[in-house]
């Protein structure tokens, strides 16, 4: 599943009680790891920043430093620490790890920032070299994330880094000294752009990070994938290393204190399947630790002084690997010394030796501008010997095919056993240094007259009868071309003088140039600041006229639909004025009219209350005259009801039409007073 190949969730943070970052040059914390940082600032946790060399190469140093202290002042950590280490010249050495580990326990740190072994720049690949090494030999457990600048990596962790990214973008910019040479700033917001290929699509941006724990970090450094190499290659395939070649690292020692340096340089090897043997040279040797870093030990002690031919025969006769390199006492060799030379035998199976080229240094270390690195050359070995003792690693099955050091020499034995290796078949020569040969006063051997000595006459009286008429002829042709030849190295040497001598003006010029060209850059950093700040308020003028202008044209608009909305306003005012005109004449008539209806009304009130009363009197006389009339009914029920009303009939019926008579001029008369109102 892809999932199992590279991340497809984002992390929200690191996890750490303190963080140190390790940065090769100022600006790499910031491009590889700044959101990182961020983040664990704003988790509290304490952030130290160690910047490993000055950066005097592409800029000047101070302000390259002061660079990286206003990007700490954005990011919030504090103030970086800067080491001053040379400029593309950083190299692992066993005092520098030793330096980063004193500065892990220091800080307290568990969680350690380090370019990945896929970075490009030397000083990157030798500050992923160290970080390894120093985490590696720390007492308490620290986690190694490695980050990606000039070359992207195999991540296991992605960091969102969507709410720092402002952040990390203004930090980016205080490298004004570097974004001038190359935009570093549009890179490395692309690279986090693309590491959100994966996530969520609210997540913006993220920062990638290959994080092992320290066990991860011992399997992983045992099948070598941690080698520096370029981008998408290993000098090894990922296998155990039981299925690479072992290596033997052979070392004759007199106990001098230069052992320590030597067995420190093999502690650093990136080759992971070695072991050590340590031959006693003299009785009464000191005791050694059991392993050298991550390598095993095997120290063989002696009773009696052994020469040196006879010490480098005992360790070969103890050696279990197959493939040995001798490292006297007091030479070292570099982190890939061993992967090279391995390498190039593992892919050339018919070679039976390889060698590298060797600088030369003196009893304090320092260079003495001198290096053995000369191609294979079987005549020119005839004649003196190509290089140092540990420039060679051959295969242990030359021993099966009789090659062994000449117990009777006791210099040049190297030289003796390089000519049994190229009697055999050619050397196999792999250019660059990776090996440092010290000369000085105790070693004893630096003091012989070469060619000229005994020694040398020894070796030639030793070979003189296995060499070929062809090979002397050719070391002769050698011999009679060397006046023709001492004219040429004079010539040259005269040449190089005054080349040299033009190097050191030109080399004058080329400071004072760079001063020039520094001022300039710093002028010109500035320029482009200001031109850069003038072109945004130029872009925010611009942005702020047009925003003006469009405004205008809205309240042009807004004014040409407000005119058009007044004429019609004052249209419909003009004929609302003459409707309230009409209104009001209608008002005032219906004013009129209303107060002649009041008028009318009076009056026609004044004459119904009058009739009202005319009707309530007369009301009054109905109901007084119905009361006199119900009496009269009732006397003459009773009346009926007598005896006497009989009698009386005739009486009565004269009575009736009298009173039927007045009852309908009542009644006529009150018509008429109704009909009246």
């Amino acid at each position: 599943m892809e999932s199992e190949l590279i991340p497809y969730s984002a992390s929200q943070g690191l996890p750490a009680q303190a963080v140190l970052v390790l940065a090769p040059h100022p600006d790499d914390e910031v491009f590889g790891c700044g959101g990182a940082i961020a983040r664990h600032v704003s988790k509290g946790h304490p952030v130290h920043v160690v910047v490993l060399t000055d950066g005097a190469l592409y800029g000047d140093v101070q302000v390259r430093q002061h660079e990286s202290q206003a990007a700490a002042k954005v990011l919030g950590y504090g103030e970086p620490e800067f080491w001053n280490y040379p400029d593309r010249a950083l190299h692992c050495s066993d005092a520098l790890v030793q330096r980063l580990v004193d500065k892990i326990a220091q800080t307290g740190a568990d969680l350690v920032y380090a370019p990945s072994p896929w970075e490009i720049h030397p000083d990157h690949r030798q500050t992923q070299l160290l970080a390894v090494e120093a985490v590696r030999r720390c007492a308490s457990q620290v986690r190694l994330a490695f980050y990606e600048v000039g070359a992207p990596l195999r991540p296991n962790l992605l960091l969102d880094i969507t709410p720092l990214l402002q952040t990390k973008d203004t930090a980016m910019r205080c490298f004004t000294s570097q974004l001038a040479q190359q935009d570093y700033g549009r890179h490395i917001h692309a690279l986090n752009q693309y590491r959100s290929y994966t996530l969520a699509h609210e997540v913006l941006a993220a920062e990638a990070f290959w994080l092992v724990s320290p066990n991860e970090l011992a399997q992983i450094a045992s099948i070598g994938l941690l080698v520096g190499v370029s981008p998408g290659l290993q000098e090894f395939p990922a296998t155990a290393p039981g299925l690479m070649p072992k290596v033997s690292i052979l070392i004759r020692s007199m106990d001098r204190g230069y052992l320590v340096e030597a067995l420190d340089s093999v502690a650093l090897q990136t080759y992971p399947h070695l072991e050590v043997v340590v031959v006693a040279a003299r009785p009464d040797h000191q005791p050694l630790p059991a392993k050298c870093g991550p390598f095993p030990v095997r120290l063989l002690q002696t009773d009696v002084p052994l020469a040196r031919s006879q010490a480098a025969n005992k360790a070969m006769a103890q050696a279990r690997g197959e493939l040995f390199l001798f490292l006297d006492d007091d030479d070292w060799l570099m982190p890939g010394h061993i992967a090279r030379l391995a390498q190039t035998l593992t892919h050339q199976p018919h070679a039976l030796a390889a060698y590298t080229g060797i600088s030369v240094v003196d009893s304090n270390g320092h260079p003495k501008g001198q290096a053995f690195d000369l191609p294979f050359d079987a005549i020119r070995q005839m004649a003196g010997n190509l290089t140092p003792i540990h420039a060679v690693l051959f295969r242990a099955n030359v021993l099966s095919q009789g090659c062994r050091f000449d117990e009777a020499l006791d210099l040049y034995e190297d030289w003796d056993f390089w000519l049994q290796l190229a009697k055999l078949a050619p050397m196999v020569h792999l250019p660059g240094v990776s090996g440092v040969y010290r000369i000085h006063d105790s070693s004893g051997v630096h003091t012989d007259p070469g060619p000229s000595g005994a020694a040398a006459a020894t070796i030639y009286q030793k070979w003189a009868a296995d060499w070929s008429p062809e090979q002397i002829s050719l070391m002769m042709q050698r011999v009679w071309t060397f006046p023709e030849l001492q004219s040429r190295l004079t010539d040259t040497i005269q040449h190089s003088s005054e080349t040299t001598q033009h190097l050191a003006e030109i080399r004058q010029q080329m400071v004072e140039t760079n001063d020039v060209l520094t001022t300039a850059r710093r002028d010109l950093t500035e320029t482009q600041r200001l031109l850069a700040d003038s072109d945004q308020q130029l872009t925010d003028t611009r942005l702020r006229l047009a925003q003006s202008n469009q405004s205008l044209l809205d309240a042009n608009q807004e004014a040409s639909e407000l005119g058009q909305l007044l004429a019609q306003t004052k249209q419909v005012l003009t004929q609302t004025e003459q409707q309230l005109a009409a209104t009001r004449q209608g008002l005032t008539d219906a004013n009129q009219q209303l107060e002649t209806g009041l008028h009318l009304q009076a009056q026609s009130d004044a004459r119904t209350a009058q009739q009202q009363l005319q009707i309530e009197q007369q009301t009054q006389e109905i109901d007084a005259k119905t009361a006199e009339l119900a009496r009269q009914r009732h006397d003459q029920a009773a009346l009926l009801g007598s005896h006497s009303w009989r009698i009386t009939m005739p009486l009565r019926w004269l009575a009736e039409r009298s009173r039927a008579s007045l009852v309908g001029q009542f009644v006529h008369r009150i018509r008429s007073s109704k009909k009246n109102q």
